[in-house]
């Protein structure tokens, strides 16, 4: 019996053989000259650059490919429509016979982003190839393959046996041209890959005897230097493979009926394009060009069905390329191209608000049902760092039935026990989970087989869910993978391939629920806990923008409902969907390169100052119909606050949802601030501060409460050295939090301003040659001690963080996520709470023994590590890879403590976290002078999370969320229609009082 690397020998040389003739494409067009190849020239990599030629492909019954290596990837165009990619993996493509006009667009950039400031084309050429032999070979090269992974055993033996029979007689030997132009067809190209060492899996690597052969004679042979050797005659050869073919059916159905099939796979054609990751938007753009024609000809040629969320890319394909979208179109109408997700993109779902999470499935859904009448129903983040506790209620009010993901099969420390579950949220809404066990899987055997191997839970749901094609760069399948997917269920012993739709999918996945085990709460990722943090100012701006545009449709639907100005629908829509772009999961995480920021950054202050000139249009609108100067506040109860006005302190009171007369209240005694035994004391009505002279808080008296709220010095700021094994932007190490180095005093705290109603203290301190400024406040009646901070950052590979250590003994802490709240234990008895030593919060963290508490306020800084009373937030991380500048030069940010009586929610921590986010705004205004009237749209405890103008135009949209744990009565402006949070299904009707369950988001048409 031959051994296995005979086997693969012999597979080798039937697939050489199969290669017939070729033809090189010397001479192409470009920039109005003819240049021969190979050709190179430096380049910028955001430049695309336009090869051009005609050709002739002969019609004679062999299927030609067009093979070209190159560095960079090229969108193909024949005769002036998209028709495929070459890029690191798709380096050969096949073309119809006769006359073509061929262009590629060439991108400098591989498919992850790799390139070296040039363009480079070594050679193109057609090679024509026969068709179904080729394919027999790679059949056998997948057996091959399977073995390998099937381990010692009677499954190996009898596909040994079987194989070696069929083989052993085979006397097809390729000529030294057939084996160079094999390796040139499989090995050339792809430069991107392999030098970032990942390389190809659909596809066995070339055998080390045919690259030898092919370099030290193939060239020579090429050249017609080297004399080449026989190549086997096309008749004889046939007849082989012909043989070869029937034994090879009849042999793996004997092996099937000793070793059957088991289980089955939903096979979903699929490419995880990221909308910006080490390439920027503009590079995204060709890769879903690049990727959908290709994806379009698979699906015209083998009825493949293929998977693809983010609406944001069939817009592009739209604007891009309209007959293509066409295409795209019809073949969802057909069910073969399945919308998924119904998101604007696959975005972070645990550092943004809670209505921008609403807003990802708003526009995408209504995206989705304009363009193609239909919405997704299968959920997809494959790729994302973590989901919020208050996901599955988001999902299941956005017409999503099922969820599907990935990345919790990348936990480091903790196995996640399941791959099929129900998901509970916080609310108590349940979603079926799927998780695959890849979302770039390569349709082989050996893949198939280690899956389902893998895959934890047969017996509750007995099938997978299996997304083959390339990803994350885009790409998606191959050639290689359609064929092979009609040979996998001739494959024993792996589990049966059934080509996924979507509604048989949801449906039996919905079937199998009542065996399904559940998981409460949220679904942790046991890596990349750095994004929390990582890029400073991506964070901040996003924070602001997601702020002014709520701000902006609350003063917009009060100034239409006043009939004072149109609600700007269209612009607001825009702004939004900008915004929902930038929070893709590896551009506001801070994972992407520097080019990804300089852009979204930009686009987030245009984005910030637009939203403010609605805001202030609205507002002067509203002050100039009242007759007065007005204060102006967003959120849904009574506020009183001292405010900064053009450089002037303020106290100011504001009702509800509403406005009054700027009339500022008197200041009286106030704040105060004096030195005592070296230190600085801050007073007001509510807490004593005392800072040393590194501004260290040593102590924080609530008065109040009459109780300490610190137990050990804080505010120590701390840099920890954060040099994570692989992914520096995304990962945190523990054993560096353990050790770290105290920020030195540069300058010490000293009382830089003081009045009434505010006191500031400065003091500088520095790391290495990094500065830190912190401008520590307290203002007249305020429960929060306020750390503005500016940084000048320099140093590299460091995380910084600012440590507290509170007066509460707490066994857990509660954390704000988006439209919900996430309790997580304090201690680390088990392995489980070891590995959260730093986990995500939208705007604060609650240290809370449930009789009193302190909270940790920042609406920019994600990143929490809690042992016990001890706290500890990031406030900056600086990698180097991917964005070497990541977090280097000025930024600011500010934080806040909170010591309150009770839990959060008695504690009202969700309402000073929601204050400082969105605060009270003056707009002074020409008047009489006189009182304006006090006008309040509604009071509640309950979060108003957007107020603005419904999708249709018929009313407005009001949406409520209960950040309790208790119910909550509303009552609202007038009566309603509850709705989904898409705005396409009634749910009822809602009294003028509705109630809120724990946790529930509630959304309401009001007219």
């Amino acid at each position: 019996m031959m051994g296995l690397a005979e086997i693969e020998r012999k597979a080798f040389d039937l697939m050489a053989t199969s290669i017939r003739k070729h033809a090189f494409l010397e001479e192409w067009e470009f920039e109005g000259r003819t240049v021969r190849l190979p050709f190179q020239e430096d380049a910028e990599p955001k430049t695309l650059f336009v090869f051009s030629r005609e050709i002739m492909v002969p019609g004679d019954g062999l299927k030609w490919f067009l093979k070209v290596s190159m560095e960079g990837n090229a969108l193909v165009r024949l005769d002036g429509t998209a028709y495929g990619t070459i890029d690191d993996i798709h380096t050969y493509i096949p073309v119809r016979p006769g006359k073509h006009r061929i262009e590629l667009i060439v991108s400098p950039l591989t498919m992850f982003g790799y390139h070296k400031w040039r363009i480079k084309i070594d050679y193109a050429a057609l090679i024509g190839i026969m068709w179904e032999p080729y394919v027999l070979a790679q059949r056998l090269l997948d057996l091959v393959s399977f073995i390998e992974v099937a381990g010692e055993g009677e499954l190996k033996d009898a596909l040994m046996k079987e194989l070696s029979g069929i083989l052993i007689g085979v006397k097809s030997v390729p000529s030294i041209k057939q084996i160079t132009l094999l390796r040139m067809l499989l090995h050339d190209g792809g430069a991107g890959i392999k030098e970032l060492k990942i390389g190809r899996f659909d596809v066995r690597d070339v055998r080390p005897d045919y690259m030898f052969l092919s370099a030290v004679y193939g060239i020579g042979c090429m050249k017609g230097r080297v004399e080449d050797t026989q190549k086997p005659g096309r008749e004889p050869y046939l007849m082989e493979v012909e043989k070869i073919e029937r034994e090879l059916e009849k042999a793996l159905a004997r092996v099937r009926k000793a070793f059957p099939k088991t289980g089955k796979a939903y096979a979903f054609a699929h490419s995880h394009i990221d909308a910006a990751w080490l390439w920027t938007y503009a590079e995204t753009k060709q890769k879903i060009l690049r990727t959908f024609s290709t994806v379009e000809r698979l699906m015209r040629r083998y009825g493949i069905t293929y998977i693809q969320s983010s609406a944001q890319y069939y817009e592009w394909l739209e604007e891009l390329d309209r007959e293509l979208f066409e295409k795209v179109r019809r073949y969802v109408g057909e069910g073969k191209w399945i919308l998924a997700g119904g998101m604007w993109v696959e975005s972070d779902v645990q550092l943004i608000d809670g209505e921008s999470l609403v807003r990802q499935f708003l526009y995408g859904q209504r995206y989705f049902l304009e363009k193609f009448g239909r919405i997704a129903k299968i959920g997809w983040l494959p790729d994302t760092f973590g989901f919020s506790a208050s996901l599955p209620q988001i999902l299941k009010k956005s017409g999503i039935e099922v969820f599907a993901t990935y990345k919790l099969l990348w936990n480091e420390r903790n196995e996640f026990p399941y791959h099929a579950f129900i998901w509970r949220g916080i609310d108590g809404t349940e979603v079926p989970v799927h998780l695959m066990m890849s979302y770039k899987s390569s349709m082989t055997a050996k893949s198939l087989y280690k899956q389902w191997k893998r895959y934890k839970n047969k017996y509750e749901v007995p099938f997978l869910l299996y997304a083959y094609g390339y990803g994350d760069g885009g790409g998606g399948i191959t050639w290689e993978m359609v064929e092979m997917m009609k040979h996998m269920n001739k494959v024993p012993h792996i589990p049966r391939i059934i080509r996924g739709h979507e509604e048989e999918y949801v449906s039996e996945l919905k079937a199998c629920r009542d065996r399904m085990p559940t998981w409460e709460g949220e679904l942790y990722v046991e890596v990349h806990r750095g994004t929390y943090t990582t890029n400073l100012k991506m964070k901040k701006y996003m924070a602001d923008a997601e702020s002014v545009l709520r701000s902006a449709e609350i003063w917009s639907s009060m100034a239409e409902m006043l009939g004072l100005l149109d609600y700007p629908k269209e612009k607001l829509e825009k702004l939004w969907k900008r915004v929902l772009l930038h929070q893709f999961h590896d551009v506001l995480p801070g994972s992407s390169i520097r080019e990804v920021y300089d852009e979204a950054i930009e686009d987030l202050k245009d984005v910030i100052r637009e939203a403010e000139e609605i805001i202030q249009s609205s507002m002067r609108s509203i002050a100039g119909k009242e007759g007065s100067s007005l204060v102006f506040n967003d959120l849904p109860w009574d506020r009183r606050e001292v405010v900064e006005v053009n450089g002037e302190y303020y106290l100011l009171e504001a009702p509800p949802m509403g406005w009054r007369s700027f009339e500022p209240m008197n200041a009286g005694e106030g704040v105060k601030a004096r030195e005592e035994d070296g230190n600085i004391i801050l007073e007001n009505e509510h807490l004593r501060a005392v800072l040393n002279r590194d501004g260290e808080l040593i102590s924080l008296y609530d008065r109040e409460n009459k109780r300490e709220a610190v137990r050990g010095t804080s505010n120590v700021l701390m840099a920890h050295i954060d040099t994570p094994g692989m992914w520096d932007a995304w990962d945190i190490n523990e054993d560096f939090l353990i050790q770290g180095e105290r920020l030195k005093t540069i300058e010490e705290a000293r009382v830089v301003y003081q009045s009434p109603l505010i006191a500031i203290v400065r003091v500088v301190r520095g790391y290495g040659s990094s500065r830190v400024i912190q401008f520590i406040k307290l203002r007249r009646e305020s429960k929060l001690l306020e750390f503005e901070t500016k940084v000048d950052w320099k140093d590299k590979e460091i995380l910084l963080k600012a440590w507290f250590n509170f007066n509460a003994h707490n066994w857990s802490t509660f954390y704000d996520i988006p439209y919900g709240v996430i309790e997580r234990p304090a201690v680390r008895n088990t392995p489980w709470e070891q590995a959260k030593f730093e986990v995500p919060a939208l705007r604060w963290a609650d240290v809370c023994d449930g009789d009193y508490g302190v909270a940790v306020i920042c609406t920019s800084r994600h990143g929490y590590t809690n042992w016990d009373s001890k706290i500890g937030l990031s406030l900056l991380k600086s990698p180097i890879y991917p964005n070497p500048w990541s977090d280097l030069g000025e930024g600011e940010f500010t934080y806040y403590l909170y010591p309150h009586r009770g839990d959060w929610f008695e504690g009202e921590v969700y309402k000073r976290a929601l204050e400082v986010w969105s605060k009270l705004r003056v707009v002074r205004a020409n008047g009489t002078g006189e009182k304006a009237r006090e006008f309040s749209f509604m009071r509640t405890d309950a979060v108003v999370g957007a107020l603005k103008k419904a999708e249709d135009g018929k009313g407005y949209i009001l949406r409520l969320y209960n950040p309790s744990r208790e119910e909550l009565e509303v009552e609202l402006p007038e009566e309603g229609i509850e709705m989904d949070m898409i705005e396409l299904r009634e749910a009822g009707k809602a009294d003028k009082k509705v109630r809120l369950k724990p946790f529930e988001i509630k959304t309401i048409r009001i007219s």
